[in-house]
């Protein structure tokens, strides 16, 4: 126990608690700004990624599945975020407003955590400084709060991934140095193992948690690594258990789709190549956040010719923080936590379909933060120069929150760019120029009702995107425009036939090659998307339609049979059925099918007309009569109803009123040859 005082000692005496007076308005005044900030951003949309994690979710729904998130979607393997997500479907179902007010709350809670740390930690090196440790805080977290380099997070549901992670990074560190200085020590040291376990359940960037906890120790805390080992060892040793979870996760349930596609190609060359430049672009946003950019693509390539220059910056940049932290550990720890938290995804390790997002800065740019509101206050020092640290304190706070009027700003327009997702998307396209690009803009357009102008962003995407041939083939086959489908469809495949997506190009390629009444080609197709999705309604209705069209009518039924086990109310696919069972000789199999038809959907009046034609061939005449009549209830102008009525009254020998109804339908239809034919089939009186 003596040598845990004596560790707790560096910077203060043994057992003193940080300074805790003057704290109500400042965290107040953190959590205002962050609520102004975001107010105008609270009823935003659901975008893009946020469709698999939250809309289409099925996971979400359910209790018993809320830790099993869906593979291949953004909260694949972040079991915690997904439950988040299932909390606020149970209270709200798909509100958005409940899942943005959850997002903001997040990220406040992590302004009030970022404002905890610094406090306690200048207070901790300086305790005859703690009334400016209140200020220095306060700068830091206002500032950090507002800025609109963080909304992304925020504004972006599926990006709760970045701030719950964040959240946890930051109760395992705050909770760490609570733990330092507290009688409750043990439970405090439970805090940040539980913190650190959540966060590595909620995103893959937690893993260096346990190893800022080691460095933050080891510069604010104790004298050496070892004496900092043999103090903490145990604590140490918990969070590092966290990574045996994290690997479980990540092993089991990777993120392999994590901008919609695995086709993405980067070498880990390739992607190391275009990082420079992202790092750079980075830190200007943290400087001057404007033109801010929600998707910036796969990783283009690049040479060491055009990379250098930006390679040579952030070289510098490193090296500059080697040189701090060892004169300066103290101010170098906060450059060191920033590219540490930044290397999981900003350097060796290819995201290969995401080549950078600011959403990565959120927790380096704290620490950056953390930086400016220290150098304020050193600024603030020299300008004045007699001036004790209560003065200093209240011009350092003064000027954070005159920045944070500029960025609050700033932050409530980029929310009004997230009030669509066609919006969202021309800003990406208008700021940051890819293939990816056109492809978000063409796919949001076509979701928009405006085809053309789809069709000319997927076009200018698809050479050097090839998953933009999908959604191009989509939508020239619903332009009718069959043969450049297949060209782009068959493209796609033979290009990308690893995509996950190939089975849906498939399945358009057949309504392709059906449109053109291609049948074999489309069956061949049909038949491939079976082999990988077997159990596909879709696959299965359109070749039991395209087998029945190629006259297989036997080959055909057992696909309608499945449709209809699968889906009774499916009323198209027992119509079918009931089709091919007449074609086969199977009239009272069919009359079942087209009874079923009927019974999936009673006000559809097509299909009682062919239950009663099924009636009328199994002399069921009565009963045919009745179909018919209501037939014709549910559709008054349609020839064909008064058609069967004609002949089932006919069967009756009811031959007036079979003739009115003959004609009747003759004067809705004159072209309608099947009336005409009954009609020259009655008798003559």
């Amino acid at each position: 126990m003596a040598r845990r005082d004596k560790a707790r000692g560096k910077g203060h005496k043994p057992g003193v608690q940080p300074r805790v007076k003057g704290l109500p308005w400042r965290p107040a005044a953190v959590l205002a700004a962050g609520l102004l900030a975001y107010a105008n951003g609270l009823f935003g949309v659901f975008l893009f990624d946020d469709f698999g994690s939250i809309v289409r979710n099925p996971t979400i729904r359910s209790a018993s599945l809320a830790l099993a998130p869906p593979a291949d979607t953004a909260v694949a393997g972040r079991p915690l975020v997904n439950l988040s997500f299932a909390t606020n479907y149970a209270f709200g179902g798909l509100d958005v407003f409940g899942f943005h007010v959850v997002n903001l709350a997040l990220h406040l809670a992590c302004g009030l955590l970022l404002f905890g740390l610094v406090r306690r930690t200048i207070a901790r090196i300086a305790p005859a400084r703690a009334s400016l440790a209140d200020d220095v805080a306060f700068a830091a977290a206002v500032v950090w709060v507002v800025h609109p380099l963080t909304s992304e997070v925020v504004q972006y549901l599926t990006q709760r991934t970045e701030s719950l992670m964040a959240v946890c990074y930051l109760t395992t560190m705050y909770a760490s140095v609570r733990a330092l200085e507290s009688r409750r020590a043990g439970l405090w040291e439970l805090g940040a193992i539980a913190a650190c376990l959540a966060g590595m359940a909620s995103k893959e960037t937690m893993v260096t948690a346990p190893l800022m906890v080691v460095l933050y120790d080891r510069v604010f805390v104790f004298d050496s690594i070892g004496q900092a080992l043999r103090t903490r060892w145990r604590l140490y040793a918990c969070l590092a258990a966290t990574w045996l979870p994290l690997a479980w996760l990540v092993w089991g349930n990777g993120q392999t789709l994590s901008a919609g596609f695995a086709s993405a190609h980067a070498s880990t060359w390739t992607y190391l190549l275009n990082q420079p430049v992202m790092l750079t672009r980075y830190l200007r946003l943290a400087l001057w956040p404007t033109s801010l950019v929600l998707y910036y693509g796969w990783p283009p390539a690049l040479t060491i010719g055009v990379v250098w220059p930006y390679a040579l910056l952030v070289l510098a940049l490193v090296a500059a923080t080697i040189v701090a932290f060892v004169r300066w550990p103290r101010l170098g720890f906060l450059a060191v936590f920033a590219l540490a938290v930044l290397a999981p995804t900003s350097s060796v390790l290819p995201i290969a379909t995401e080549v950078g997002a600011e959403r990565r800065m959120y927790l380096p740019l704290a620490a950056l933060a953390t930086l400016a509101a220290l150098g304020g206050a050193w600024l603030c020092r020299r300008l004045l120069e007699s001036a004790d640290d209560r003065r200093v304190g209240r011009a350092l706070a003064a000027s954070a929150l005159v920045a944070a009027v500029p960025l609050a700003l700033l932050t409530a327009a980029r929310n009004r760019e997230y009030s669509s997702p066609l919006t969202m998307a021309r800003t990406v396209l208008a700021r940051w120029p890819s293939p990816n690009a056109h492809e978000l803009v063409g796919t949001e357009l076509a979701a928009a009702g405006q085809h053309l102008e789809a069709i000319e962003q997927l076009r200018e995407a698809a050479p050097d995107y090839p998953p933009a041939r999908y959604f191009l083939g989509s939508e020239l086959v619903a332009a009718g425009q069959a043969d450049a489908a297949i060209v782009e469809l068959q493209t796609l495949i033979r290009d990308e036939p690893n995509l996950p997506v190939v089975p849906s190009a498939r399945l358009l390629l057949a309504r392709a090659f059906a449109a053109k009444s291609q049948w074999p080609q489309a069956a061949d197709e049909l038949r491939l998307v079976l082999a990988a999705r077997p159990s596909s309604a879709e696959a299965h209705g359109l070749l039991a339609d395209v087998l029945a069209a190629e006259q297989s009518f036997d080959e055909a039924v057992p696909h309608y049979r499945m449709i209809v086990a699968a889906n009774p109310g499916d009323g198209n696919a027992w119509t079918g059925l009931g089709v091919a069972l007449v074609a086969l000789g199977k009239p009272a199999d069919a009359l079942a099918a087209f009874r079923g038809a009927v019974t999936a959907d009673p006000r559809n009046g097509h299909f009682r007309q062919n239950l009663a034609r099924a009636l009328l061939a199994q002399a069921t005449v009565a009963e045919a009569v009745d179909q018919a009549r209501q037939a014709i209830a549910l559709d008054p102008n349609d020839p064909g109803a008064h058609e069967v009525l004609g002949r089932a009254l006919a069967a009756q020998g009811r031959i007036d009123e079979a003739r009115q109804e003959l004609l009747r339908a003759l004067q809705i239809d004159a072209s309608y040859a099947p009336a005409a034919d009954a009609l020259r089939a009655l008798p003559v009186r």
